[in-house]
């Protein structure tokens, strides 16, 4: 490893914020139910502890789903949405960190910290990527699977509230080291990435000016040629502190905090880009395809909480995160788009390279207080401020057809786009807010009455530069391995080759075709919350509310899909009445029932009409589609046989009217969009959580921790309603019904571990495997089959080793399995591969030292 790069974080800081009356957050409802019936907690509690966890669902009068910080540290859990993973009914979609929650995916969940909406980090998602989100940061991430007034409406999957640290107990301060290695990575001879970017991920490429583009043309900095890497090893270094003091004669000010930085390699080799039409026939098909992968994190944040007395207590958090994402693929293979002869390859192969970098700042503030202004009497409120700016500056890419007759290559010049530099910037500036007063009447009811806002403005500018040759073939010379022998500033002025834009060549209207693709949105998000508790018996309680939700988007777009332009206007009011019931059969068992109305918006990349290209798909967005309604209904028995166990059954449904999807529209290529598919759809489930010591002995345990989910969906398809309600979007559905997009059948987690305690320390060791089923991934059109994602089992181990002394020492194995991530295209009869790799066996060591 060269230690000349040592992983120096930068300290960044940022904070978290729950408040007093342990665990009582603006996301706790189990306080209500505290109060109601009359428990009080004294002492400071630690939120993450399973202990805790459990105590706390047992309580509720809401369905709550919990992965404390304890449990994520046994298991090696280093990120949010692996941690979610662990939680019954969720699955992470390959190669990203976005999240299915009983089969529905990206669009149908939200995330909030703290109770609060923040930005996804990528305009391709809604939600951030919780692969970002440190869980040495957090006390708890919170699965709320049923929707109450006091959460945002626009769900129906699941709300994932990150629950960031606040900090309890005595000084400390900790150093975290790791370092860890990919097998693919690590076996590779050459590692290489594209030219600009430095280790840390803080250097940005910058798009040059328009005047200098106009006078001289080609003037980009960066070199089209490969740069090789040294030593692809993993390293992480963190530090994290907590202290508080007293501030007068009843206050007292705790401060956390926390800041890291961590990198990541990854190689695959395989196939990619696979797409055919209703023959087998392939329209593309790269069957020798490599990608390099390097990932950056530097992560930070401070949490100042001040309790001014036991009733008014006020919670500052400020987070930083700043990631960056290269991939560096080289893919040789057949694409009628750039050579439509020799779809065998007897002689001529298409070799095409990418160079993509992802930039990403998210900016988290938020400011909370709680204030008891006589026993019955308490307002709580939250204040909260984004911004992000996500890049991707100076993509890359570049095409040859190799001719293996003449042992030469050539540009597919009939194609201007194949070669090109694209530079794209995200700005989101996001106002949130919140603000509630609970109203106790007696020891059985409670009123709750609030309000929450948000104002998100949009700001999304695009250039692409195609470079357009113009001399003919077999009168130039270009190496695939070093595209700057022909791409140069001498080879433009002489004419070897143009560039152009969607809007026209710079040359000759650089005024005109340097103008970016855009498109700019404004949400603004008013409610209005009502929600009442009440204790019938001892047995039985009940919490009715409604939600009324205005939401207004406006957007404007000028793209290369429509050049002319355009405005969207809508707006909409949705009423979400909700019901939760808890009967507490005895001390050990409830049920639950739970019944609700949500909606699902589509997200902003959904809606804009902007196409943005990928090696395995084009996605477009549609400007028609618009908001499903879902209505949810869950059943649930919880058994809790000792302290630190939980057995539970839960059945659920969900009827959703106009589900949205992913669909592969009717087009030469494979190009995906979003529609309002049919008229409906419906998900029936059922799952099991099942937390119990299976032996214990003196201070050691051996223990499991197992869930399962079995999903039933099914969505209307209609062609008609497709193409009546979409501008530009339509397709010929064979089927009139097909499962959702996104939902595997079976779902699984099974972890078992080992802890054992003794007089110098404590040893924990996890072993932990997951199963994901087959699930959709686009829905085809006429013979074309869907796009669905193979069935994957992992396997992860951890081993940890704390001592007294504030030594830790942890071995991790990720992925030893090392299965094959496999999708295929479904056509009548056949199984068409569009994509398969595997991602390699990790190993990782981790040091730490607390103060």
């Amino acid at each position: 490893m060269n230690f000349r790069k040592l992983s120096i974080a930068v300290l960044f800081l940022t904070t978290s914020g729950t408040v007093l009356y342990a665990q009582e957050t603006k996301k706790d409802t189990a306080k209500s139910e505290k109060k109601i019936e009359g428990v009080v907690i004294k002492g400071s509690t630690r939120k993450g502890a399973e202990s805790n966890i459990i105590s706390l669902q047992k309580k509720s009068v809401e369905v709550i789903e919990r992965v404390g910080s304890v449990q994520l540290a046994k298991q090696g859990v280093s990120d949010a949405a692996t941690a979610v993973t662990k939680a019954t009914g969720t699955q992470k979609q390959e190669s990203s960190g976005q999240i299915f929650v009983r089969g529905l995916g990206d669009r149908y969940n939200s995330t909030t910290m703290n109770g609060l909406p923040i930005p996804s980090n990528d305009p391709l998602y809604k939600n951030i990527d919780l692969g970002i989100v440190k869980t040495d940061m957090i006390d708890y991430l919170s699965l709320e699977k049923v929707y109450t007034p006091r959460i945002w409406g626009d769900m129906a999957g699941a709300n994932v509230d990150i629950v960031s640290k606040v900090y309890t107990g005595k000084p400390y301060f900790k150093v975290n080291l790791g370092s860890s290695v990919n097998f693919n990575a690590i076996q590779k001879n050459n590692f290489y990435l594209q030219d600009g970017p430095n280790f840390f991920g803080t250097d940005i490429i910058k798009k040059p000016s328009n005047a200098s583009v106009a006078s001289a043309g080609y003037v980009f900095k960066t070199s089209w040629q490969n740069k090789e890497q040294n030593n692809p090893f993993a390293s992480s270094l963190g530090i994290d502190f907590g202290t508080n003091f007293k501030v007068g004669s009843t206050g007292r000010l705790s401060i956390f905090g926390y800041a890291a930085f961590d990198n990541d390699y990854g190689y695959i080799k395989g196939t990619a880009g696979g797409s055919y039409d209703g023959q087998n026939t392939p329209l593309k098909i790269y069957n020798d395809a490599e990608e390099y992968r390097y990932l950056t994190n530097s992560t930070g944040l401070l949490n100042l909480n001040y309790k001014i007395n036991n009733n008014h207590n006020i919670n500052f958090t400020t987070n930083y995160i700043h990631t960056t994402d290269q991939k560096l693929g080289n893919y040789k293979g057949y694409n009628r788009d750039y050579y439509d002869n020799d779809p065998l390859q007897e002689r001529y192969v298409t070799n095409l390279r990418r160079a993509t970098y992802k930039v990403n700042d998210l900016f988290v503030n938020q400011l909370r207080g709680e204030h008891t202004l006589s026993e019955p009497f308490k307002i709580s409120w939250n204040l909260g401020f984004n911004r992000l700016e996500s890049k991707r500056p100076d993509r890359q890419q570049n095409v040859t057809i190799f001719d293996k007759q003449m042992n030469t290559s050539f540009f597919a010049s009939s194609n201007p786009g194949a070669n090109n530099r694209y530079f794209d910037n995200l700005i989101e500036n996001d106002y949130v807010g919140d603000i509630h007063a609970d109203y106790k009447f007696s020891d059985k009811a409670k009123l709750t009455l609030g309000y929450s806002g948000r104002y998100k403005d949009s700001d999304f500018r695009a250039t692409q530069y195609n470079f357009r040759i113009k001399l003919n073939q077999g009168s130039y010379f270009v190496d695939p391995n070093n595209y700057d022998t022909f791409f140069n500033p001498l080879n433009y002025q002489i004419g070897a080759f143009d560039i152009v834009t969607f809007r026209g060549d710079v040359k000759f209207d650089p005024a005109t075709a340097l103008i970016p693709q855009f498109f700019t949105s404004e949400i603004f998000n008013n409610a209005g919350y009502v929600n009442f508790d009440y204790k019938f018996n001892e047995k039985l309680t009940a919490q009715i509310g409604v939600r009324y939700d205005n939401l207004s988007q406006k957007m404007t777009y000028n793209t290369a899909l429509l050049s002319n332009g355009g405005t969207l206007d809508k707006n909409y009011n949705k009423i979400l009445p909700t019901l939760n019931v808890k009967y507490a059969l005895n001390d050990f068992n409830n049920f639950r029932l739970s019944a609700s109305k949500t909606y699902t918006t589509p997200l902003l990349l959904e809606m804009a009409p902007f196409e943005y290209e990928d090696i395995d798909e084009s996605s477009l967005g549609n400007k028609d589609v618009y908001p499903s309604d879902n209505y949810n209904l869950d059943l649930k028995w919880e058994w809790f046989p000792k302290k630190n166990e939980v057995i539970s059954i839960t059945a659920f449904g969900k009827y959703i009217k106009n589900p949205i999807s992913r669909i592969t529209i009717a087009s030469s290529s494979n190009v995906v969009s979003f529609a309002n598919v049919g008229e409906s759809a419906r998900v029936f489930g059922a799952e099991v959580e099942f937390r119990k010591d299976l032996y214990s002995k003196g201070n050691s345990r051996f223990y499991t921790f197992l869930n399962a989910t079995y999903l039933n969906t099914e969505q209307d398809l209609d062609s008609k309603k497709l193409t009546e309600e979409n501008t530009y979007v339509s397709g010929n559905f064979l089927k009139d019904k097909e499962k959702m997009q996104g939902a595997s059948d079976f779902l699984a987690n099974v972890n078992l571990g080992w802890e054992s305690k003794w007089k110098n320390g404590n040893l924990d060791l996890v072993v932990a495997y997951s199963y994901i089923g087959d699930n959709i991934y686009s829905l085809g059109f006429e013979k074309r089959g869907n796009m669905v994602d193979k069935a994957i089992n992992t396997l992860d181990a951890t081993a940890r080793f704390k001592f007294n002394n504030g030594l830790g020492i942890s071995l991790q194995g990720k992925n030893l399995i090392n299965p094959t991530i496999k999708r295929i295209q479904d056509n009548e009869g056949t199984e068409l591969v569009s994509k398969e790799y595997k991602r390699g066996i990790g190993l990782g060591l981790g040091v730490s030292y607390e103060f």
